[in-house]
C-alpha cells in the first residue's frame, strides 16, 4: 500500500500526516481544559429542574436550551491547520485564545459551521 505523505523523520513507522495528527490531538485535548472554555460555558447556562439535571445551555446560534452533553464550545475564528512546523504557533495561538473568541453551541448548529467553514477553506 502507497503512503500518501512521506514518513516522519524521527519515526518512520509514522507517515508525516500521522505525526501532525498525533500532535494536533493531544493539543486539542489539552484546550479542552482551557480555563476560558469553563468560563464560557459558565456564563452560557441556567438553573434546570428537569429530573437529575442540575444545569441547560443555550447555543449562541439557534438560542435553544440543552442539556450539557449536547452542546459544544467552538472557537468563532477556527484554530485552523496544523500539517508542519510552521502552522504551529498560529494554531495554538487561535486554540488557547481568550472567552471572546468562544462560544457554545449545540451539536448540529456546531456541525453545520464546521461544514460550512470547511467547505469555505476548500475553495
Amino acid at each position: 500500500m502507497a503512503r500518501k505523505t512521506p514518513p516522519h523523520p524521527a519515526y518512520e513507522a509514522w507517515t508525516t500526516a500521522r505525526f501532525w495528527s498525533f500532535i494536533r490531538a493531544g493539543l486539542r485535548s489539552m484546550a479542552r481544559r482551557w480555563p476560558p472554555r469553563y468560563e464560557v460555558l459558565k456564563s452560557a447556562r441556567r438553573a434546570c429542574n428537569k429530573g437529575r439535571q442540575r444545569w441547560e445551555f443555550q447555543c449562541k446560534k439557534c438560542k435553544k436550551w440543552h442539556k450539557q452533553t449536547e452542546v459544544e464550545v467552538d472557537h468563532v475564528t477556527p484554530a485552523g491547520s496544523l500539517k508542519d512546523y510552521a502552522d504551529l504557533p498560529p494554531f495554538v495561538e487561535k486554540l488557547f485564545c481568550s472567552s471572546d473568541n468562544l462560544q457554545v453551541l449545540c451539536k448540529p448548529c456546531h456541525k453545520r459551521k464546521t461544514i460550512s467553514e470547511k467547505r469555505m477553506v476548500k475553495k
